[in-house]
């Protein structure tokens, strides 16, 4: 991040869940179990809505707690219409400005339409939460009228997002040794992007030295577990979600470093991604990552969100922080952002000097190694860099505290910068098996999600 800089994240609004009186929910239940009760599958069954509405009832005698995304099975009789089939109930909360009206919806949808996500204490009392979860798509293209911003419009700092034809960013560090050393040293070399530069090599634990490695990518298993490592006979699983494991395939295989690079222009940032995150939302990752140690768009409330919802990978909405836990965290870090903002003209993420390691544990391949925030300055003359020592020091001091107020981003990053490392070894060790396995990862469609050019503060 140069002294031009950007970010980029949002939260997610959430609500605690209406509290129906036991009767309502019985009734109402009962009625929608009995529609549906046809022989046909569920799965083909369009979604069946019941409203029951109740008025002036005290919530403290005519009110119990529903969850959303419970199995039908747990909520109705066992051996009910509904079977013990993998369809979910779901119950939202419709917005009502009469407050003594509350509408409640219940739908059924099988597994493979949107998923309704478990709501439960870590959202407060805030509204529902109203998620866009990025899949595999067969169609491949882009939602359309889809308007992408960071954190809602009444948030302070949040930002929407504009669109310009602009090159993607290209970035090659030359003669790099395995860890990437020399890019702490050389001001031309940190100049070449400001936002994430990977440029780490991984090394095997000593369990797995000399052993030849083998990937294989299995599109019929569940998606997180897709990619096998074989590590002579013994298989693992690395676990990464499709939506991360082809654009940081297709980055390696490129051969670049750099993977964003954002400029300042007081409340507005010009933002350049390498190809491989372009329309992806991993790239969108990387923008917000770009911005954090700034103290811009920081917390998960600045997660980035569309017309439909936060944008969320799969497995991701497991890995949020509770309110509480963002706000404390955000409290805490103030300070140390107020200094970065002033401490140096330029920032990047990176993992030069990092030396990640993999082994196998049980049936998974591990990566050890994390990257991490760096502010320097050029020296007045040459080529040399001066590193903010004491910045650079309470950044990874800070570390945990900042995954706390965006585990998302943070958690997004870690995996990313592994898994390049981890993907580089493998390209130079079994450059035929990596091709077939790039050329095997070609196939899997993504949602391809909007990722912006310029980005401008409220």
């Amino acid at each position: 991040m140069a002294n031009q800089h950007s970010a980029w994240m949002g939260l997610v609004p959430r609500d605690t869940l209406p509290l129906l009186s036991s009767t309502v929910v019985h009734t109402s239940l009962i009625l929608v179990l009995s529609l549906c009760g046809h022989s046909e599958s569920v799965s083909n069954r369009p979604s069946l809505a019941v409203a029951s509405a109740f008025e002036n009832e005290d919530p403290d005698q005519m009110m119990l707690p529903v969850r959303f995304g419970e199995p039908l099975q747990e909520l109705a009789e066992p051996d009910g219409p509904m079977g013990s089939g993998p369809s979910l109930l779901s119950l939202g909360d419709n917005d009502s400005n009469d407050l003594s009206l509350r509408t409640m919806l219940a739908s059924f949808r099988s597994n493979n339409e949107a998923r309704i996500p478990d709501i439960d204490d870590r959202f407060g009392k805030t509204p529902p939460l109203h998620v866009h979860e990025v899949y595999a798509s067969p169609e491949n293209t882009i939602s359309e009228n889809s308007t992408i911003r960071f954190g809602s419009k009444r948030m302070p700092g949040s930002r929407h997002v504009g669109f310009a034809s602009s090159r993607p960013l290209e970035v090659i560090v030359p003669d790099l040794d395995r860890y990437g050393s020399s890019v702490l040293n050389q001001a031309s070399n940190l100049s070449l992007t400001g936002g994430a530069m990977m440029v780490s090599t991984a090394k095997p634990h000593l369990s797995l030295a000399n052993v030849p490695l083998r990937f294989e990518y299995n599109p019929s298993n569940v998606d997180g577990n897709r990619l096998t490592v074989i590590a002579g006979e013994q298989p693992s699983i690395l676990s990464l979600y499709d939506w991360e494991l082809q654009p940081l395939a297709r980055f390696v295989d490129s051969g670049h470093h750099g993977a964003v690079h954002i400029q300042m222009y007081g409340k507005h940032e010009k933002v350049s991604l390498d190809a491989a995150f372009e329309q992806t939302l991993l790239g969108l990752r990387f923008i917000q990552a770009d911005l954090m140690p700034r103290g811009v768009i920081l917390s998960q409330e600045y997660l980035p969100q569309d017309d439909r919802g936060y944008l969320l990978g799969p497995g991701e909405l497991a890995r949020l922080s509770s309110d509480q836990e963002v706000r404390q965290s955000v409290r805490e870090l103030d300070p140390l952002m107020a200094k970065t903002r002033n401490g140096a003209p330029y920032s990047v993420l990176t993992d030069a000097k990092v030396q990640f390691e993999f082994e196998i544990v049980g049936n998974e391949l591990i990566l050890s190694g994390s990257p991490y925030f760096f502010f320097w300055e050029p020296a007045n003359k040459g080529d040399q860099v001066i590193p903010k020592k004491w910045l650079n020091d309470q950044l990874k001091k800070a570390w945990p505290t900042i995954k706390k107020a965006n585990p998302l981003v943070i958690e997004s990053m870690e995996r990313s910068f592994r898994t390049v490392a981890f993907f580089r070894f493998q390209k130079q060790k079994s450059p035929a098996n990596w091709q077939r396995f790039v050329q095997q990862l070609s196939n899997i469609s993504l949602e391809r999600i909007p990722t912006p050019s310029l980005l401008a503060a409220e």
